[in-house]
C-alpha cells in the first residue's frame, strides 16, 4: 500500500522537501487512486500447456526442455522447432538462463502461438546467456553452451541454444532474440543462417524485453528458405504488442527465393572489413566475387559514425536494461505487451541472490549512471538518429550493405573478458539494431577451420531482397 515513504523517495528525485503533512497528503490521494484503479482486471491470456516435459540431454547443452503440444497441421508442419528460453511456452518452465527466474507461464509468447498454429511442431526450449546479456554463451546458469560447428570455441550468444541446436541437427529452426547481435552472432560462430527482422515487424508479447528499442525476435535455420518461412510466419502486427502496430502486414520474406539477384548492388562496408580479422575478411570478398558471377555487382562504402553506432548500441542496452529490471520487466508506454505473473517474477529475480554477477553488475552501473542523469542515453539515441539517416542514404545506393558478421570467428572459452572485447564481438551487428534495419546472416567458408557469416543489410521491410542474396550466395556456395 503507498504510504508517505513512496511519496519521499518521489519527492528526492524531483528536489522536493516536503513537510510531513504534505508527504501524508499526497499518499492519501495515492491511495484513493490506488482503489480506483484496484477495478482494472490484469487477465493474461491462457494456453494450452505443454505434457511431457522434460529436460534436455543433448551434448551440447542446447536445449533446455523438450515438450510436446497439441498436434496441428499447416505449412510448417515438415519442421521441427524450438524457441530460446526467454519466450514463452505455456506449461514450460523460462528461465532465461537464470537460475534467480521462477516462472512457467499459462500463455504462449504470439511467435509461439503462430508457428504453433502453422503446424510446426514446437518441441524444445534452447539455452541463453543469463538474461540474454553475453555473447558467447558462457553466461548461461545451467552450464556452457558447446559449439557443433566448431571444437573447442564458443557457439556465440545469446541465443547459444537455438544455434547450437539447428548446427547439430536438433532442430530444423530456432527461434532467437536479437538486441546487439544475438540471432546473428551464433549464427556466424555456429555456420547457420540467422535473420533478425526490421525492428517491431514481429510481436514482442511473451518475450523477456532486454532493451525495447533495440530488442527483434527472429530465427536461427539451417538455411535461407527455412528462416525466411519460419520469419513469415511470425511477422506481422499483433495487438498484445502495440508497438508492433503501426503498419499493416509485412511483404514475404519467401517472395526473395524466386527472385534473380541479377543487376542488385550491394556496398560493402569498409571499416566493417577493416576491423576484421584477415581470414575473415578475406573470406567475404571471396563471397562478394561470387555473387558477382550471379550479377550483383559490389563497391566499398565508408558509412559515416559507423564505429561510434557500436557504443551508442551498447549504451541504448545498458540503460534500458536497468530500466526495466528496476521497474519489474515492464515498460511504461507503447511497450511490447503487459503480463502482470511475468511482472512478479521479474520482481523477485533481480532482487534474488541467485542472479549472475553479470547481470547484477549491469543493472547497479547503468541504474547508478540513470540515477545521475540520463545525458549519455538522450547522446546515443541522437546518434542512432543521425546514423539511421546514413544507412538510409547508403541504401538509397544500394540494395543491401554487406559486412562480416562478426569481426572475428568464434573464440575460445574464457576469452572474452574486457568491455573492449564484448564490444568487438557486436562491432557489426549492434549498429543495426541502433537503426532497425533488417539484417541476415549467411555462413561462407571456413577460416582456420571455423565458420564464417556474411551480413546482409536491407531497407526497413524488404527481407525479401536480403533472402533474394543470402539464397543466390547458398547457390555460389554449392556449384
Amino acid at each position: 500500500m503507498v504510504d508517505d515513504t513512496h511519496v519521499r523517495t518521489v519527492a528526492d528525485r524531483l528536489g522536493l522537501d516536503l513537510t510531513e503533512e504534505e508527504r501524508a497528503q499526497y499518499a492519501e490521494a495515492a491511495r484513493g487512486m490506488d482503489a480506483q484503479y484496484d477495478s482494472l482486471p490484469a487477465e493474461t491470456p491462457t494456453a494450452t500447456a505443454a505434457t511431457d516435459v522434460e529436460a534436455g540431454t543433448d551434448g551440447h547443452n542446447a536445449v533446455r526442455y523438450r515438450f510436446d503440444l497439441p498436434e496441428t497441421d499447416g505449412p510448417l508442419a515438415d519442421l521441427e522447432l524450438g524457441v530460446k528460453d526467454n519466450l514463452a511456452v505455456a506449461g514450460v518452465p523460462m528461465h532465461c538462463g537464470s537460475a534467480a527466474l521462477e516462472f512457467t507461464p499459462e500463455y504462449h509468447a504470439t511467435v509461439v502461438d503462430r508457428l504453433h498454429e502453422a503446424g510446426g511442431d514446437v518441441t524444445a526450449t534452447t539455452n541463453m546467456d543469463e538474461f540474454a546479456y553475453f555473447t558467447t554463451g558462457e553466461t548461461c546458469a545451467f552450464d556452457p553452451i558447446e559449439n557443433p560447428g566448431a571444437e573447442g570455441v564458443v557457439p556465440g550468444g545469446s541465443s547459444s541454444g537455438s544455434g547450437a541446436a539447428v548446427a547439430a541437427g536438433l532442430l530444423d529452426a530456432a527461434l532467437g532474440s536479437d538486441t546487439g547481435g544475438s540471432v546473428r552472432i551464433p549464427a556466424s560462430f555456429c555456420g547457420v543462417v540467422g535473420l533478425k527482422p526490421t525492428h517491431r515487424l514481429v510481436p514482442r508479447f511473451g518475450f523477456a524485453d532486454l532493451a525495447p528499442s533495440l530488442d527483434c525476435v527472429g530465427p536461427l535455420a539451417a538455411d535461407v528458405e527455412t528462416a525466411a518461412r519460419v520469419h513469415d510466419t511470425i511477422a506481422g502486427p499483433h495487438p498484445r504488442d502495440p508497438s508492433s502496430m503501426g503498419g499493416p502486414a509485412p511483404p514475404a520474406a519467401a517472395d526473395g527465393l524466386e527472385e534473380s539477384v541479377d543487376g542488385l548492388s550491394v556496398g560493402v562496408i569498409e571499416p566493417a572489413m577493416a576491423g576484421s580479422d584477415e581470414a575473415v575478411a578475406s573470406a567475404v570478398e571471396d563471397a562478394v566475387d561470387a555473387l558477382g558471377g550471379q550479377g550483383v555487382s559490389a563497391e566499398s562504402v565508408s558509412l559515416p559514425q559507423f564505429e561510434t553506432a557500436t557504443l551508442a548500441g551498447l549504451v541504448v542496452a545498458g540503460a534500458e536494461f536497468a530500466a526495466l529490471a528496476l521497474a519489474d520487466g515492464q515498460l511504461v508506454g507503447t511497450g511490447t505487451g503487459h503480463s502482470e505473473p511475468w511482472r512478479t517474477a521479474v520482481r523477485e529475480a533481480v532482487r534474488s541472490p541467485d542472479l549472475g554477477a553479470n547481470v547484477r553488475e549491469q543493472i547497479l552501473t547503468n541504474g547508478a549512471l540513470a540515477e545521475d542523469g540520463l545525458d549519455h542515453y538522450v547522446a546515443a539515441q541522437t546518434l542512432g538518429a543521425e546514423f539511421t539517416a546514413v544507412v538510409d542514404e547508403a541504401l538509397g545506393s544500394y540494395d543491401a550493405l554487406v559486412a562480416p558478421t562478426t569481426p572475428m570467428t568464434a573464440p575460445e572459452f574464457g576469452e572474452i573478458t574486457s568491455d573492449e572485447d564484448f564490444a568487438r564481438t557486436v562491432a557489426n551487428t549492434v549498429p543495426f539494431n541502433l537503426t532497425g534495419h533488417p539484417a541476415l546472416s549467411v555462413p561462407i567458408e571456413t577460416a582456420d577451420g571455423e565458420p564464417v557469416g556474411l551480413e546482409f543489410v536491407g531497407a526497413r521491410r524488404d527481407e525479401a531482397t536480403l533472402v533474394a542474396l543470402g539464397a543466390a550466395l547458398e547457390t555460389a556456395a554449392g556449384s
